[in-house]
């Protein structure tokens, strides 16, 4: 495979993963807010910049938070890198390079999603009845193009590519969505109403990563930080848990083959998981920030262990100019 191609197909899975986690991560806390009372827009909507990472690049247009700027900017803003509307963008631009690797169908859905975001995304972003039939929507086609392309798909090189990409993608997702979530309120304080606002962030998170039925279901307890953390970081089963998607990832490189760099990377992250206690991390705010902060970190340098065991630059690969002399390199790794 040709590395361009390899590298335009992990893009594509990773961004069509980041566009499903946008509109869901909308969606769940626009309801979460319904029963958090008390709040102001501006302590309301900012979670939502803070766990795509892109406060700076927000105040640097917005004073202040609220539900129609916070929405334009995650949304509809041609200007932000991270919003809705740009990573269908990439999407189009990646699967230009993949029709001979995805299925038919699925690059027709991709391709026809596409021009829905394009159509829709600046007439529903303000108006909330509208925008979540519309997150809904985009959440179900966008799920439903995931089970074409892992039915469809032959579960080959590319595939195996496609899924680093999308799990990647996850893990850093699931790190983020927990650390803004679950951290915004300090534990140490005892009141009734308050621990009533931390559970139901809780659950916003189990939400938010589509777990609450399957924590209900394997825990069978009411939800409780310490339990949270556990299965969404720890659980094998689950599959947006951290643990599940280092599996994934680690048994994708394993199958690929090329530096053991990746694999290096994963291993010295499930060591940070098999350390943590989560009923210390649940009660100490700061103490999990830190904690979470390492695994972002962490799966920074399996991002870049990936892109320089299969994406080389030219110069890296071969020590020439030529393009061929890279593409090769990468088909050698891959096999």
């Amino acid at each position: 495979m040709l590395a361009r191609v390899a590298e335009n197909i992990y893009w594509l899975s990773r961004y069509l993963e980041r566009a499903e986690n946008t509109v869901r991560l909308i969606h769940v806390h626009s309801n979460l807010l319904m029963d958090l009372p008390g709040l102001d827009d501006h302590q309301s909507w900012i979670p939502l910049i803070s766990i795509n990472g892109l406060d700076e690049e927000f105040a640097e247009i917005h004073v202040s938070a609220s539900e129609t700027s916070v929405n334009h900017f995650l949304l509809a803003d041609k200007d932000n890198p991270g919003s809705l509307v740009n990573d269908f963008s990439a999407i189009q631009a990646n699967l230009r390079s993949c029709r001979d690797i995805v299925p038919k169908t699925s690059y027709e859905s991709i391709n026809s999603l596409c021009r829905l975001v394009s159509r829709e995304v600046e007439s529903v972003y303000a108006q909330p009845s509208h925008r979540l039939v519309f997150l809904r929507d985009v959440e179900d086609r966008l799920q439903s193009i995931s089970g074409s392309l892992n039915s469809n798909m032959s579960h080959d090189l590319g595939y195996r590519i496609m899924r680093m990409g999308c799990y990647l993608e996850r893990a850093d997702m699931t790190s983020r969505v927990i650390d803004v979530q679950s951290t915004r309120l300090s534990a140490t304080q005892s009141s009734s109403e308050l621990i009533a606002i931390q559970n139901q962030r809780w659950v916003a998170v189990l939400r938010t990563l589509v777990a609450h039925q399957m924590y209900r279901q394997q825990l069978r307890r009411p939800v409780n930080g310490p339990d949270t953390l556990a299965f969404l970081l720890s659980d094998p089963n689950l599959p947006r848990s951290y643990a599940f998607c280092l599996d994934h990832l680690d048994d994708s490189f394993r199958k690929v083959g090329g530096s053991s760099a990746p694999r290096d990377a994963i291993a010295a992250l499930r060591k940070k998981l098999e350390g943590a206690v989560y009923p210390v991390l649940a009660n100490n705010p700061d103490q999990l920030h830190e904690f979470l902060d390492d695994l972002q970190l962490g799966m920074l340098d399996v991002s870049a262990a990936l892109s320089a065991n299969y994406f080389k630059s030219q110069d890296t690969v071969a020590g020439e100019d030529s393009p061929v002399d890279r593409e090769s390199a990468v088909l050698e790794t891959s096999v």
